[in-house]
C-alpha cells in the first residue's frame, strides 16, 4: 500500500528527545538562578540579623553598601528568570508540536498497517473462495 513510515517516527522520535534535553537544560538554569537568589537572600537576612546584634556604626555603612550590592544582584537574578521563563514557555510549545506531529505520523502508520493487514486478510479469503469454488466446480 504505502511507504514505511518508520523512519519518520524515528526522525520526529529523535526530534522529541532532542527539544525534551533543550527543555531540561532551561529548567536546570532556572533552577540555578532560584538556587542562587535564594542564598543572596539568607545572606542577606543574616547579615540584617547580625547588624541587629551589634552596636557599631561602621558596619551600618558596610551593611548599605553590602546590601545594595546582593538587592542588585537579585534583581539582576529576577530579570534572568523572567527571560527563561519566556524561553521555558517557547521550549515547551515547541516541545508540544514535535511531540504532536509525532503522534500523527505514528497514528497514520498504524493506519495504514491496520489497513494493509485488512486487504492481506481480503485477498487471503478471495483466494480460498477461488479455490473453494474451483473445487466444488471439478468435484461436479
Amino acid at each position: 500500500m504505502g511507504s514505511d513510515l518508520s523512519a519518520i517516527v524515528r526522525l520526529r522520535r529523535h526530534s522529541v528527545e532532542e527539544k525534551q534535553k533543550m527543555l531540561a537544560d532551561l529548567y536546570r538554569q532556572v533552577e540555578t538562578f532560584e538556587v542562587r537568589k535564594n542564598q543572596l537572600l539568607k545572606s542577606l537576612q543574616k547579615e540584617r540579623e547580625a547588624l541587629e546584634k551589634t552596636e557599631d556604626l561602621a558596619m551600618l555603612g558596610y551593611f548599605g553598601t553590602f546590601s545594595e550590592a546582593v538587592e542588585s544582584d537579585i534583581e539582576r537574578l529576577e530579570e534572568e528568570l523572567a527571560k527563561l521563563e519566556v524561553r521555558v514557555r517557547i521550549a515547551q510549545d515547541d516541545m508540544r508540536e514535535a511531540f504532536a506531529n509525532l503522534k500523527r505520523v505514528e497514528i497514520v502508520q498504524r493506519n495504514r498497517r491496520e489497513e494493509e493487514k485488512k486487504e492481506i486478510g481480503a485477498r487471503e479469503t478471495k483466494e480460498m473462495d477461488d479455490i473453494g469454488i474451483e473445487g466444488f466446480r471439478r468435484k461436479e
